[in-house]
């Protein structure tokens, strides 16, 4: 199967399959775009998109013809609620109706939902997510483009809540406590909060990484690929040639320190240990040599960048922090109806 995460300046396909609660990846591939093709989760360049993943699977050799998705949006609508304990098709209606108060028609929208953990105080925590119809209609289409079987459309939230639970991070079991779990990209940061290895919170910010690659690439002159930027190293009291690269550089760290220290505080108010154990990070810009030290220094708290999760096998060519998404979406299917009428 495939699993296919589209970002706002990349694409990721890994090929693979998930059996006896184990993600195994067999192959991926990977290609960093100079204009965006997506902007907020909206496809708005299809045939480019398409281009770049069709060369993944050729390039990569890849066999599969059934793809799931992963995105982000801002414009996915997500709600969480504690429901009674009743019959599946029923709970469906009873989310959607709960749902339909809050975004006021569910014409526009595809309505799914999640049950979080076991019952508390004989209910259901539940988390529900509306997306555009638009969104899944242009997935939908590009797969047919591609001449690929959809099974499922996910997004990055639940891709990573499915991925981190009660998982071992880095061969470091989830113990009682809190952690973060930071996915930087070059538009979105998304944070994920985990207590006792439950996921209890996922928020998206915008990314700092925009501006700080447009600032990079006017002071060296040229346009500035991720690739270009795993020559840098971030690690503390390294001493850099270029002090206004160093200036700005430093200013970036600061700015996604900030950024995380929020959610830190957030943790703490709203959780009963009043401390977070750890923070991970993935994205392909954590792989920067001395980033996670850096962001540690700042925040004052162990910062760890992800390089396995116990429920995973990767090729050793592959990088844990770059797949996390696309790996997550492995784990379970989340069907979106109309995909299913359609094919």
């Amino acid at each position: 199967m495939l699993s296919i995460d589209i970002g706002s300046r990349k694409v990721c396909v890994i090929e693979g399959l998930y059996q006896n609660d184990k993600v195994i990846v067999q192959n991926f591939g990977e290609i960093e775009y100079k204009n965006e093709v997506t902007i907020n989760g909206e496809i708005t360049d299809r045939s480019t998109l398409s281009f770049i993943i069709n060369e993944i699977i050729k390039t990569n050799h890849m066999k599969s013809n059934k793809v799931i998705f992963t995105f982000n949006s801002s414009d996915i609508i997500t709600r969480e609620f504690k429901l009674p304990d009743i019959k599946p098709q029923s709970l469906s209606l009873l989310v959607k109706s709960e749902m339909g108060r809050i975004i006021g028609s569910e014409s526009d929208y595809i309505i799914d939902y999640i049950i979080n953990s076991e019952k508390i105080d004989k209910l259901l925590p539940v988390t529900a997510y509306a997306v555009p119809i638009s969104m899944v209609e242009s997935y939908f289409t590009i797969s047919k483009e591609l001449k690929l079987m959809p099974l499922a459309l996910d997004i990055h939230a639940n891709s990573i809540s499915k991925l981190f639970s009660k998982a071992k991070i880095n061969n470091s079991p989830q113990e009682d406590g809190n952690i973060i779990v930071a996915d930087i990209g070059y538009s979105k940061i998304s944070f994920h909060g985990f207590t006792n290895g439950i996921c209890r919170f996922n928020r998206t910010e915008t990314s700092p990484l925009q501006e700080y690659m447009r600032e990079v690439g006017n002071i060296i002159r040229k346009d500035i690929t991720t690739e270009d930027m795993m020559k840098f190293d971030f690690t503390p009291d390294v001493e850099w040639e270029n002090q206004i690269l160093f200036d700005v550089s430093k200013y970036f760290i600061s700015r996604v320190a900030d950024e995380i220290l929020r959610y830190i505080q957030y943790v703490t108010i709203n959780s009963a240990s009043k401390a977070v154990a750890k923070v991970y990070i993935c994205g392909g810009i954590t792989l920067i040599k001395g980033f996670d030290l850096s962001l540690s220094n700042a925040l004052k708290i162990s910062v760890e960048t992800i390089q396995s999760v116990d429920k995973v096998e990767i090729p050793k060519n592959c990088n844990m922090s770059k797949i996390c998404n696309a790996v997550g979406a492995l784990i379970r299917v989340w069907k979106v109806r109309v995909w299913c009428k359609r094919s």
